[in-house]
């Protein structure tokens, strides 16, 4: 995964805690609080991370690009090339390569979590886009209607949800992904790798509960931001600082009490 790493968690007492946690069945949301206080650095790293930001900004501009009559080239000028005619694979193709273009042209490598941030961009678009169209393989309009109705306040933060809650979730499964397997089998956590699926499962369900917490305040932010002065990527930096700042006190929360 990308090119600035976070690195492994070192032998340190918070990341032992965790090891604990899982061999004793703990709770996810206990385990996710625990790796969440552990990988500490990378949630704070994440709050000036360029590429984590311009993913978010790259979001709120596409959604609003699908108020203009020309979509296509209202996307384009945001370097999200697609067909004339473009459905949601073209889409979701395009915003991906944009975010791609954006790291070479400006010569930023992309991190783990600018990554992350672009995987679940995508997933986010796929999903949310993708059950508003008519079809899989939608017509620009279907797609263009279904994309403007997360241009409102409740869209977006219906749509910041969904990106924060698979955020997230790939920002907990980086850390634990090379500790799971090792609890599989024997006298391990796991009976067996369907276990640990479970387990991966439950992990999902409780992102999604504590990115809750960002819901509302996106759409205000995003209604605020855009009445006032139109959405900047210097906004998008501190809505994104926000964002982990709530997240990462809210897992931890939310850890504690199932600890």
């Amino acid at each position: 995964m990308g090119h600035v790493r976070l690195g492994t968690l070192p032998d340190t007492r918070p990341w032992n805690r965790v090891v604990r946690l899982i061999a004793d069945g703990a709770s996810a949301a206990a385990v996710a609080g625990a790796t969440s206080s552990a990988a500490v650095n990378g949630l704070e790293r994440g709050k000036s991370d360029q590429g984590l930001a311009h993913v978010i900004y790259l979001l709120a501009q596409t959604v609003l690009a699908a108020r203009d009559p020309d979509f296509v080239s209202r996307l384009a000028r945001l370097g999200i090339s697609v067909s004339e005619e473009p459905g949601l694979f073209d889409l979701t193709a395009g915003f991906a390569a944009a975010v791609r273009s954006w790291h070479y042209e400006g010569r930023i490598r992309q991190s783990d979590l600018g990554e992350m941030a672009e995987l679940a961009a995508v997933e986010t678009l796929t999903r949310c886009i993708g059950e508003h169209s008519t079809a899989l393989f939608s017509t620009e309009a279907g797609v263009q209607d279904a994309t403007r109705e997360f241009s409102t306040r409740k869209g977006f933060s219906i749509l910041a949800h969904e990106f924060f809650s698979r955020f997230t979730q790939r920002f907990l499964l980086y850390h634990l992904g090379r500790e799971l397997p090792l609890h599989v089998g024997g006298n391990g956590r796991f009976a067996d790798p369907s276990a640990q699926t479970t387990f991966t499962d439950d992990l999902e369900v409780h992102s999604r509960e504590a990115a809750v917490i960002v819901k509302a305040f996106a759409g205000d932010w995003y209604s605020k931001a855009k009445f006032e002065a139109g959405i900047t990527k210097r906004q998008a930096q501190g809505f994104t600082a926000h964002c982990l700042t709530k997240l990462g006190l809210e897992l931890e929360q939310r850890g504690g009490r199932d600890g």
